[in-house]
């Protein structure tokens, strides 16, 4: 069996879990990857940034493939994808737009990891799996009442 063929199974088994189910299944997959190298990007942007979200995403906007716009100062951002840069996806193995659930969640985890007592809402705009030219995330800070 080529590993092509166990994939097709892996897409069909996550198209079968609830939203709630991938979020978790893939709250795993995205916090791994990251760690593997993505994170320490971020986090030197933090430090350089000094904790300020404006200026993080204004730094972030100067990394290679990624572009970032403020939406509403100290809360709402898009980051841009300009290109899918998972490997699953990029060795042709999984074609499905579910996974960008993971990107949403490597999202997710870098922000709580950098700020740890802010809560932040993920929102995927659109995907290259989806049929887009890029990769869009909405990002929002939330506050305690759940409002951003």
């Amino acid at each position: 069996m080529e590993l092509s063929d166990w994939f097709k199974g892996f897409e069909k088994g996550i198209a079968k879990l609830t939203e709630g189910q991938r979020e978790t299944f893939f709250h795993e997959c995205g916090k791994n990857c990251v760690q593997c190298g993505t994170l320490q990007i971020y986090k030197d942007l933090y430090e350089q940034a000094a904790g300020d979200l404006d200026l993080f995403f204004s730094k972030a906007n100067k990394l290679p493939g990624v572009r970032c716009e403020t939406i509403e100062k100290g809360s709402v951002y898009n980051l841009y994808f300009l290109e899918c840069t998972c490997g699953l996806h990029n060795q042709g193995y999984v074609s499905t737009p579910m996974l960008c659930e993971c990107s949403r969640q490597s999202i997710l985890y870098v922000l709580h990891s950098l700020w740890k007592d802010k809560a932040f809402r993920v929102t995927i705009c659109e995907s290259i799996l989806q049929g887009g030219q890029h990769c869009k995330m909405q990002i929002e800070g939330i506050n305690d009442n759940g409002n951003s």
